[in-house]
């Protein structure tokens, strides 16, 4: 038996779950029986103790996997982005923890940046649609449409770009708070019902714009002079994960304060790095919570 082997899951990764989760599966169970060690690679941060798979934590498939073939837990390991990943959910070492992505770096480098001259009070720029992305925009686009300025890249008419709006969480989340009802379903619908909101026309039937141009390329980076704040909705936003990205980023090598949908204490792990904020000017203190009490908080510093 070979002494290990390393499966890249990459970024096909979201905040609690993995993307082509059975093709993953396969692909790890397949290697544990083959080889001493199975490194598990992840390019994106998430807590890995938050990772489902069809309704069961990831990593307790992993404990029944090792009890029922007499495996060592140590078998799997990890290697993550997650900065403060905790190395207490699985038998120490088998959790390395990597530094600070291209992501978060690479904005941080550009050097043209525009003189501000806001004519809009809110910014938020979304290429991939998620649940609380969803459910924050649509209420921007609800409430403060005409002081907001928006992109939501998901297409009526190209099927592929629907199919992980994400309006089935939305829904599970906001019911489970005790929050949805007729206001907030017909809020969401109308948004999607408006869906693509573009800044160019150039950019029509273009899902991926923002990677054509770079994340954090002029084209993106030139929005940000016309935006007192802007609402950031990270990707990891659940457990103990702090995954800084280019969403991040941006705000900081444009000098634009944020509004920031993101795992608890993600603020106070920003500040951590160097980085002021802006507690002084609004109430942060909602940087502890996270899900929908999170959300619910952004929204009230928004009225």
């Amino acid at each position: 038996m070979d002494n290990n082997i390393i499966i890249n899951i990459g970024a096909d990764i979201e905040d609690t779950y993995i993307k082509n989760d059975v093709e993953w599966m396969a692909k790890i169970v397949d290697a544990a029986h083959k080889v001493n060690n199975v490194i598990i690679s992840l390019n994106e941060g998430p807590a890995i103790e938050e990772i489902g798979y069809k309704g069961t934590k990831f990593l307790d498939i992993l404990r029944d996997l090792c009890n029922s073939n007499g495996w060592p837990l140590g078998k799997f390991q990890f290697i993550t982005p997650n900065l403060i990943q905790s190395k207490l959910v699985w038998p120490s070492p088998s959790i390395k923890i990597i530094q600070i992505t291209h992501h978060f770096l690479s904005a941080q480098k550009f050097k043209n940046i525009s003189p501000k001259a806001f004519n809009k009070t809110f910014g938020m720029f979304v290429g991939r649609s998620s649940w609380d992305r969803l459910l924050l925009s649509s209420h921007l686009a609800t409430n403060h449409t005409a002081i907001t300025k928006q992109t939501y890249r998901n297409f009526l008419d190209i099927p592929g770009s629907m199919l992980h709006l994400d309006p089935d969480r939305l829904l599970w989340h906001t019911s489970s708070a005790g929050l949805l009802d007729d206001k907030l379903i017909r809020g969401v619908m109308n948004f999607i019902k408006s869906l693509p909101l573009l800044l160019d026309d150039r950019h029509k039937n273009i899902t991926h714009v923002q990677w054509d141009n770079g994340a954090v390329g002029e084209e993106i980076m030139s929005w940000y002079k016309d935006i007192f704040v802007d609402v950031v909705c990270e990707k990891m936003i659940t457990g103990q994960t702090f995954f800084p990205t280019e969403k991040t980023a941006r705000c900081l090598a444009t000098k634009t304060p944020f509004l920031i949908m993101a795992a608890p204490n993600y603020i106070v792990n920003l500040r951590k790095l160097g980085f002021r904020t802006f507690q002084k000017w609004w109430d942060e203190s909602y940087d502890y919570q996270q899900g929908m009490q999170r959300i619910e908080s952004i929204k009230k510093n928004n009225r």
